[in-house]
């Protein structure tokens, strides 16, 4: 990885990354019932697992 990329990254902890995806999830808890959840397959299928508990 270059410095460039370095420089631009966004670290976030787990708890951090979990406090989001529930805050999330209670927001679209908010918006009503949904049937499924389409995930973005690269980086995307932990949030959506996370939403979808």
């Amino acid at each position: 990885m270059s410095d460039a990329a370095i420089d631009k990254a966004f670290h976030v902890s787990w708890d951090q990354f979990h406090r989001d995806a529930r805050a999330l999830a209670w927001r679209l808890a908010e918006i009503g019932p949904f049937s499924a959840i389409v995930a973005i397959t690269r980086g995307g299928l932990v949030p959506a697992a996370i939403i979808a508990r």
